[in-house]
């Protein structure tokens, strides 16, 4: 089995884990040869996943078809955004294996998701044209930021996460709001409320829908789909995301108050599938870290929670802060508490993380000798 994840042999190569084959065999041509259309495409494609870690271009096409079935703008948006993102990247110079790998774009897959599904609800009208070019810019900022970010962040080795979607996309919508894009909605009743029983069917509804809400696309089939190309791409992914998802959900009920409709709808899941998985995918996942990724997510829900009044002022939502916030801390806590060595240098998937770590121990441990009485030696620590 460890041959196997190692190798990825014949056609398993092509298509899970990060899908090898298909990054060598286009790694073969440059960015100006006429394959550049099918490098942009799987680009594109690794983008999409890699806002939840996956990278694999399958993992990103079925995320792409669910975002299409729960919102044709949002993925119309995603493949606008990503392809800006990927242009500007190549005129910025940045190295080729980061522009394929979908790190210079899935930032900006966000802001042409996140843009398209929540500006009717925050503005209270449909999306008007011009509101396009306000996401083309943004996806030009998250190149630019996560350049700076990264490199800030790299002495610590910390990755950037979404950090350069919540930079932009605040920004953005803020200055829309200056531009006076919008109509004047009444701010909402302060009347109680009557206690409202909690309907557990729907909260395990929530746990499945927080998955879409990554890309704020609430649709039960999208969701699947993210679920299903999660685990194409990592078993061990795709179980601790939804774990994380329903850590946050169920924490949601402990910090808000009835009725529970956001817990229902996914709304308080989503930063607990980030949090966990990022916890997940970033260090090698034994059972240690594990249960550090179950507490990160219950961690970035508490922290939704301390900032929903915040952005709520702003009539925002708090975007992927609370993931943001909790993983940069946690990961600097794991590293800061454990061996370096549980730190994953060049994240590929989880499941290979875990037998390179494996093999890794096994070479770095000496062999028990015998004595002359061939009594066993154990190894001096």
């Amino acid at each position: 089995m460890e041959d196997f994840i190692q190798k990825l042999p014949s056609v398993s190569g092509w298509l899970i884990g990060d899908a090898p084959a298909v990054r060598e065999a286009l790694a073969k041509f440059s960015w100006k040869s006429p394959v550049v259309v099918v490098k942009v495409i799987d680009s594109v494609l690794r983008g999409i996943a890699q806002v939840a870690f996956g990278n694999n271009p399958l993992t990103g096409l079925l995320i792409l078809i669910g975002l299409f079935v729960g919102n044709v703008y949002s993925g119309l948006g995603a493949i606008l955004c990503s392809l800006t993102a990927i242009f500007t990247a190549k005129v910025l110079n940045w190295q080729d294996d980061a522009v394929a790998a979908g790190h210079s774009n899935f930032n900006a897959v966000l802001i042409g998701t996140v843009t398209t599904a929540l500006y009717p609800s925050v503005f209270g009208e449909a999306m008007p044209l011009p509101v396009w070019g306000y996401m083309v810019i943004a996806a030009v900022f998250t190149v630019c930021v996560m350049g700076g970010l990264g490199r800030i962040m790299e002495g610590h080795n910390i990755p950037a996460l979404t950090l350069p979607f919540n930079i932009a996309v605040s920004t953005t919508f803020l200055c829309m709001k200056m531009a006076g894009y919008g109509t004047t909605t009444d701010s909402p009743s302060a009347d109680l409320v009557a206690e409202e029983a909690i309907h557990w069917g729907q909260v395990f509804r929530g746990t499945l829908l927080a998955a879409g809400h990554v890309w704020a696309v609430e649709d039960v089939a999208c969701s699947c789909l993210v679920y299903l190309a999660l685990f194409i791409f990592s078993p061990i992914l795709a179980l601790a995301s939804y774990v994380g998802a329903a850590l946050g959900t169920f924490s949601g009920l402990l910090v808000s108050s009835s009725p529970y409709a956001a817990v229902y709808h996914g709304v308080w899941g989503y930063n607990g599938f980030l949090a966990a998985g990022s916890i997940s995918f970033f260090m090698v996942p034994n059972p240690r870290i594990l249960l550090l990724a179950a507490i990160n997510a219950v961690f970035a829900t508490f922290i939704q929670s301390a900032l929903n009044p915040v952005y709520a002022a702003n009539g925002l939502p708090v975007f992927t802060f609370p993931f943001c916030l909790a993983s940069v801390l946690m990961l600097a806590a794991a590293m800061a508490s454990g061996p370096p060595s549980l730190r994953v240098g060049n994240p590929t998937f989880p499941e290979l993380h875990l037998v390179q770590h494996k093999e890794k121990s096994s070479a770095k441990t000496p062999e028990p000798t015998k004595n002359a009485d061939d009594a066993v030696t154990q190894p001096m620590l």
